[in-house]
């Protein structure tokens, strides 16, 4: 069924609000709620603003002002949070439900109050959606995708629809778009000819094309209008040499479990200043794609193993550190970056994944602002979202309260101490133990 393109954004929409109307008996307060002499991170990169009321009605932000400014209402449920910070609530635009619905939540109170599965059935979701009706909670808000489409071979056949040519993925991407996908995800196996009529599918319905590259070329496939690239390793053959980037490549194409070592042996040995990875430095600037690296996924340290790792691993230690230095690298020619967990990794407890994620973007060179602006504005601008990310007038209550200021010290991303989802408190002392 081919679904007319003035529908589409309403089942954009539909797929978006989903997580907070799918919860009629869930109510946010019938009065105001003021939030007084706060330190605000508005979301935006800006500096942080002290003594600021935030007053929410509803689902919105109704105003963002200084403390004492005109006269509070009669009515007002207010909350001084002098020596508190107020920040957005938290993007994670690499979220993987993996049969844990529960995961969401554990994150959600831990800040993450909107996030998109990059590829997956819209069905793994249903238990999600039943617990939120059950606990009449606002969010999390979720984007899918519906399944990644990737070419013979798929590296994950439980997650993806296989296309076996230009044609099939164009099939494959407009079935996701009428069944109220907000985003297309290409998985690495899929041909330049397949991912270009993907991307085709998505600009056609005004939604962005993601993807997982690997071993199609970066830069072919943004020059043919992929909107975000997901994982810092899409860009490995994009940097290395072509010999070494073809022996990547062909390792791959034969055994999908190559890439696992292959990878890090690959940013190893990569040039950052090298003819390869200035051409790529080039089209970053040219086409400004969100990137979303997921370090925190492929971390490692010296001392600690990797697991599954066959490398040396001062290889590995090597690898990643050139992951780092290519994120920070492609922030200054111009990608806008964003924040995904990944949803389990290497040195993150049960939903601390994007906590992990925004302290190595710091880690990497980024200010904390720009960490946070990465976690916030930036991921609803990739999104297409203009009413989340920001703390200002206008948009939905997504917010979180912290006990310190990130800007002053990203860890402090872990003090959050009172999340609002969709203008609702999420009670975080039942959910902790989820």
């Amino acid at each position: 069924m081919r679904v007319p393109r003035w529908f589409v954004p309403t089942l954009i929409a539909i797929a978006w609000s989903f997580a907070s109307s799918f919860a009629p008996n869930a109510r946010q307060s019938a009065r105001p709620i003021v939030l007084d002499h706060v330190r605000l991170i508005d979301g935006t990169g800006a500096a942080p603003r002290d003594s600021v009321r935030v007053t929410i009605e509803g689902n919105r932000i109704a105003a963002v002002e200084p403390a004492g400014a005109g006269s509070l209402r009669s009515n007002a449920d207010v909350i001084d949070l002098a020596g508190h910070v107020v920040m957005p609530g938290l993007i994670d635009l690499h979220f993987h439900i993996e049969r844990d619905p529960k995961l969401a939540i554990r994150q959600l109170v831990n800040g993450v109050t909107s996030f998109r599965d990059p590829g997956q059935w819209n069905e793994r979701f249903e238990g999600l959606k039943q617990i939120v009706t059950d606990e009449h909670l606002g969010g999390p808000r979720m984007a899918l995708a519906g399944p990644h489409i990737d070419g013979e071979h798929p590296a994950y056949p439980a997650d993806s629809v296989v296309a076996r040519d230009a044609d099939e993925a164009r099939r494959a991407a407009e079935r996701n778009v009428a069944e109220g996908a907000s985003a297309i995800k290409i998985y690495f196996r899929l041909p330049l000819a397949g991912a270009a009529a993907v991307i085709g599918v998505c600009h056609a319905h005004n939604i962005p094309c993601t993807a997982h590259l690997e071993i199609l070329d970066a830069r072919d496939v943004l020059e043919a209008g992929l909107d975000a690239v997901e994982h810092i390793t899409s860009f490995g053959t994009a940097i290395a040499e072509r010999e070494q980037a073809e022996k990547y490549r062909q390792q791959v194409l034969a055994d999908n479990a190559a890439r696992r070592d292959g990878r890090y042996a690959l940013f190893a040995d990569a040039r950052l200043d090298g003819s390869e990875a200035e051409r790529l430095f080039g089209i970053l600037e040219r086409r400004r794609p969100f990137v979303n690296p997921t370090l925190a996924v492929f971390e490692v340290r010296a001392g600690v193993p990797r697991e599954g790792g066959h490398l040396d691993p001062a290889v590995d230690v090597r690898g990643f550190e050139a992951m780092k230095r290519l994120t920070l690298d492609g922030f200054r020619h111009g990608a806008r970056i964003t924040m995904g967990g990944h949803s389990s990794v290497p040195f993150a407890d049960r939903g601390e994944a994007p906590w992990r994620e925004i302290e190595l973007l710091v880690e990497s060179g980024l200010t904390p602002l720009e960490a946070l602006a990465a976690a916030t504005s930036v991921g609803a601008a990739s999104l297409r979202r203009d009413d989340l990310g920001v703390i200002a007038p206008g948009k939905l209550a997504d917010l979180i309260v912290l006990d310190r200021d990130p800007s002053i010290d990203i860890h402090q991303i872990r003090s959050v101490s009172r999340v609002m989802v969709d203008g609702r408190w999420v009670d975080r002392a039942r959910y902790l133990r989820w």
